[in-house]
């Protein structure tokens, strides 16, 4: 229901109410200030009025987090439900997966709009087919089924790029935000990640994993580009690990078109590197931590295991 209503806004209700509390907030300092310059009555009473206020938002704001996203770090996992992952599994069949991947993202690659410089554009309407393509996925794993809204691409997106940030889900007002700056062959995937929160799935890998089925099940070229082309990066970071003569063999196997999306990325990310970026992925790696994600920000990339379990269900056994 929440998340109905703040659907109704086209932009981002919970960056709107960040903006209007930092107001507020600025607004009755200066009040109290004033009131104490001028030694005026009533300056005492002002002040715990304005602590008491302060206190019902932060309890406000307690219950919300603990009602709309805490107590899911705490369920059955999307994984468990359904079979996915089995916490092991062998360089062959990374291997295999990646080959495969690599296959699909040179199909991929040349059915996208590209810019002038050949950098991927997403086509007109991709949040809305987002939307659709996650609720379709829903008849497929039930506890994905029901409504979404559209994901929601933030104004401070600048802000965003500055902490390293890709998307970010909010729990108080049940919005997918998503970063708009970013290069957008990272936006489907994104968005279908984000979305993946306000069904109650909280793991980072595991929302990782629902962006890459989603994109993957989408008849779109941009979608499906987003999801192939995020898993190949996933999967290939993990087999350089393991065998880079093998990552080297498949890599020289990549389309150009591909490079010059990589390429673009990594300069991307890297223009906005510092201290802000490196101040928040320590905030987010403490914060996975406390909410039992022991990994921290290195669970994202133990999607790997879902992935590989899941496309060796379905590639031939040859």
């Amino acid at each position: 229901t929440l998340g109905r209503l703040s659907g109704l806004f086209p932009f981002s209700l919970a960056e709107m109410l960040i903006y209007f509390l930092a107001a507020l907030f600025i607004f009755r300092i200066v009040c109290l200030l004033v009131k104490a310059a001028g030694k005026k009555p009533g300056v005492k009473k002002h002040f715990l009025d304005g602590l008491f206020t302060i206190l019902l938002l932060a309890a406000i704001v307690f219950f919300l987090f603990e009602a709309n996203e805490d107590v899911y770090f705490y369920r059955t996992t999307f994984a468990e439900r359904y079979g996915y992952g089995t916490g092991s599994y062998s360089t062959a069949e990374l291997e295999k997966v990646w080959t495969y991947l690599m296959k699909e993202a040179n199909k991929s690659a040349g059915s996208v709009e590209r810019d002038p410089n050949g950098i991927m554009k997403d086509s007109a309407g991709v949040g809305e087919r987002v939307r659709k393509a996650m609720m379709n996925l829903g008849k497929t794993y039930p506890e994905l089924s029901g409504w979404y809204p559209e994901a929601k691409g933030l104004m401070a997106s600048f802000a965003m790029s500055r902490t390293g940030m890709a998307g970010i889900y909010s729990a108080y007002t049940i919005e997918a935000n998503y970063n708009r700056d970013m290069p957008e062959y990272n936006i489907a995937f994104t968005m279908s990640h984000e979305l993946s929160h306000l069904k109650g799935v909280l793991p980072e890998n595991e929302a990782n994993f629902i962006a890459y089925l989603n994109c993957m099940e989408s008849s779109d070229s941009d979608i499906r580009y987003s999801g192939v082309l995020t898993g190949w990066i996933y999967c290939g970071n993990e087999l350089l690990k393991r065998d880079r003569t093998a990552w080297e063999g498949i890599a020289s196997q990549m389309k150009t078109d591909i490079n010059a999306d990589l390429n673009y990325n990594t300069e991307f990310w890297n223009s906005y590197k510092g201290t802000v970026q490196e101040a928040a992925q320590n905030f987010n790696d403490s914060y996975l931590k406390g909410e039992g994600q022991d990994e921290g920000v290195l669970s994202y990339d133990r999607v790997v295991d879902l992935i590989v379990s899941y496309e060796m269900q379905k590639l031939p056994t040859v």
